[in-house]
C-alpha cells in the first residue's frame, strides 16, 4: 500500500475552496488518497471567516502540521501531523491574537527599510510600530505588564533608536541596485529553481556573496540543523533580493498589507518544508518555494494550479 502523501496547501486554494462554485473541486481534493495539512499560518490568516474555515477543514478531515522541533527553538524536517480540532485552534488564536499582530507591527521596519511608505521617515515608523507593539501588549498581558512596564518601554525605546539610526536611503539605494540587477531583461525566466538563487546570489558584491554562501551553501538543510524561522526567513530574503516580482509591495494601496503577506508566504514555505507538496494558485509564491526548497535541499514537490 502506498504511503499517503501530506498535501500543505497555500491559503489561497483554500479561499477558492470556500467559493459557491468550487463543488467540484471540493470533491476532488475530498476523495484525494492523500492527506490535506493546514498550520499556524492559516489560522491567522483564516481568521476573518472561521466559521467557514473549520466547516470545509473538518470537510476536507484535514490535518495540523506542527513542528516538533518547536520547543527547542529548531526545525525539525519530520512534521507531526495532529487532529485538525479548527474549533480550539480558532479559539486559541483569538485569546493571543495581540501578540500575533504585535509581531505583523513589527514588519512596518522592515517594509519601509525596503521601499515602502516613502512618504514617512523611519522615526516616525519607528515610533507608530512602537506604539503599536506597545498597545498589544497592554492587550495581552494587562496588569502583568504593570510590573515590567518600565524595562519593556525601555526595550521598545532601544529598538526606535537603534532603527531611527539606521541610513534608510542607502540602504535603500543598495536594495534597488540589487533587485534592478537581478531582474534585468527578465533572465530567470528559463532559469531551473536552483539557477534562480544562484543568479541571485551573483548579483551581490563579493563580501555579500561570500557572506550568504558561507551561511547558506547548496544543500544547507542537509549540512545542519536549522534554527525555527531560519528556512522562512531564507526564503523571504531571496524575495527581498528580487527572486520573485515586488509589484504592490512597495507601491500603492494596501501595500503594508501587502508586504505582510508576503511574509506569510515565506512563513508558509517553512511550515510546507515538512510535507511532500507545497500546492499554489499564485506564480511567485510557487516560484519561491520551488527555489526555497531545491536550494535548501529538501523533497517538497512545488505544485501551481491553473484558475480556469
Amino acid at each position: 500500500m502506498k504511503r499517503q502523501l501530506v498535501l500543505y496547501l497555500d491559503n489561497c486554494v483554500f479561499s477558492e475552496l470556500l467559493k459557491p462554485e468550487a463543488t467540484a473541486m471540493r470533491k476532488g481534493f475530498g476523495t484525494l488518497p492523500h492527506r490535506i495539512a493546514f498550520s499556524d499560518i492559516h489560522i491567522a490568516e483564516m481568521r476573518t471567516n472561521h466559521e467557514e474555515y473549520t466547516t470545509l477543514l473538518n470537510e476536507l478531515d484535514a490535518v495540523f502540521v506542527r513542528n516538533p522541533g518547536q520547543v527547542h527553538e529548531r526545525h525539525d524536517r519530520i512534521s507531526s501531523l495532529d487532529p485538525a480540532v479548527p474549533e480550539e485552534r480558532f479559539a486559541n488564536y483569538f485569546e493571543f491574537s495581540p501578540a500575533y499582530e504585535a509581531f505583523y507591527e513589527m514588519l512596518a521596519p522592515m517594509h519601509h527599510l525596503m521601499g515602502g511608505g516613502q512618504e514617512k521617515t523611519m522615526d516616525q515608523v519607528a515610533k507608530k510600530t512602537e506604539r503599536a507593539v506597545s498597545n498589544s501588549l497592554t492587550k495581552l498581558l494587562g496588569s502583568e505588564l504593570v510590573g515590567n512596564s518600565v524595562e519593556i518601554s525601555n526595550a521598545l525605546k532601544g529598538a526606535t533608536e537603534s532603527l531611527t539610526s539606521i541610513n534608510v536611503s542607502d540602504t535603500r539605494k543598495s536594495v534597488e541596485a540589487q533587485v534592478s540587477a537581478v531582474r534585468e531583461g527578465d533572465p530567470m525566466r528559463e532559469m531551473d529553481p536552483i539557477e534562480k538563487v544562484h543568479h541571485v546570489f551573483s548579483k551581490l558584491s563579493e563580501i555579500e556573496q561570500r557572506g550568504f554562501l558561507d551561511k547558506y551553501p547548496e544543500k544547507f538543510a542537509q549540512l545542519r540543523t536549522l534554527g525555527t524561522g531560519e528556512l522562512s526567513g531564507f526564503a523571504f530574503a531571496l524575495f527581498g533580493m528580487g527572486l520573485t516580482k515586488r509589484k504592490g509591495k512597495f507601491t500603492g494601496s494596501r501595500q503594508s498589507q501587502k508586504f505582510a503577506a508576503q511574509f506569510r508566504d515565506a512563513q508558509h514555505i517553512e511550515e510546507a518544508s515538512r510535507c511532500d507538496c507545497f500546492i499554489t494558485f499564485d506564480q511567485d509564491a510557487s516560484a519561491l518555494a520551488a527555489s526555497t526548497f531545491a536550494y535548501a535541499g529538501f523533497p517538497t514537490q512545488t505544485i501551481l494550479l491553473k484558475n480556469h
